[in-house]
Formats: C-alpha cells, sequence, structure tokens
C-alpha cells in the first residue's frame, strides 16, 4: 500500500488534472441514466429532476466528465391519465451537467406515453355498465435505470471529416 501512494499520478493518466476547463465540443452525445422514476401522475410542468452520466465523456483523449456526475433535468409537459382508457403523457428536457467547472449546458428532449386501455374500458362497459368507463389508461413514466440520450449545447462547433471525392 505504501508503494501505492508513493507513485505520482503522471500527466498521461487518462483524466483532465488542470482546473481550466476543457475544450467543449457542441453535439457531443451525453449518456444520462434516470436515477428516480418521473411519471405522469405525480409529476408537475417545472419539477426538476436528477440524471447521472452513464458513459464517460472524452476530450483530446482524456476522461472530461466521468461516470456518476450528476445532470440535471426538467418536466415541460405532464398529462396523467383519465376516464375511457386515456394514457398518461410526460415531456422532458435536459437542462446541464454539473462539473467542477460550473454547470455545461445541455440540448435535448424526450417524451413517453402510458398505456392505453381500451380492452379494460370495454370489459367494464359490459360488465359494470357506464362505471366501466371509469378505467383509466396507464401513466407515462421513465423508470429508475432508463438511458436518455443528450448533447452538450455549449462550445466550439464540431469539425467536420475531410471530404473525399471520388473519380
Amino acid at each position: 500500500m505504501a508503494l501505492a501512494q508513493e507513485i505520482p499520478a503522471t500527466a498521461g493518466s487518462g483524466s483532465v488534472s488542470s482546473d481550466q476547463p476543457p475544450r467543449w465540443i457542441r453535439g457531443t452525445d451525453v449518456e444520462l441514466m434516470v436515477i428516480k422514476e418521473v411519471n405522469s401522475r405525480s409529476a408537475k410542468i417545472g419539477d426538476r429532476f436528477k440524471l447521472r452520466v452513464n458513459s464517460p465523456i472524452m476530450s483530446d483523449g482524456a476522461v472530461i466528465i466521468p461516470i456518476g456526475t450528476m445532470a440535471w433535468g426538467e418536466v415541460i409537459s405532464a398529462q396523467g391519465t383519465s376516464a375511457a382508457g386515456g394514457r398518461g403523457q410526460i415531456s422532458l428536457r435536459l437542462l446541464h451537467l454539473d462539473t467542477r467547472w460550473g454547470p455545461v449546458a445541455l440540448s435535448g428532449t424526450k417524451g413517453a406515453e402510458g398505456d392505453a386501455n381500451t380492452g379494460g374500458v370495454i370489459l367494464g362497459v359490459l360488465g359494470f355498465g357506464l362505471l366501466g368507463l371509469l378505467n383509466k389508461g396507464g401513466n407515462a413514466t421513465f423508470k429508475a435505470g432508463d438511458i436518455i440520450h443528450g448533447y452538450i449545447a455549449e462550445g466550439e462547433a464540431p469539425v467536420a471529416a475531410p471530404l473525399s471525392i471520388a473519380y
């Protein structure tokens, strides 16, 4: 153990150690994992929720955003289920990553719909008459562990690959 403590970290260790922010490339894919379920039954417009980076983000051969970095999203639309088998709907937008250099803006939206319950309504009407119309559809849900992809919204424009012309 003492030997491991004496070995200094080298510049090529694979992670950024500078206090200067790295070179952000606009449009870089960010794989995020939902930490706690967000659903159309309990969510309200404006509710914020946490996500975590699920895959490291690299720049110039070094990890600039490690796995586990926190990110934030916001509910932009939420509609619970309704009678007659109506399904719930929810829409989210990504806000930013929490980095040691401060927040880094993200772009991306994601929506989900619950399951319709038309069959349940029909069976309910046949069995219970008009009371069967009170059957609801399913809520829209982003479960803990679901993956959402977003993109870095600030920084340099990505460099396009050179064109290759065949004759």
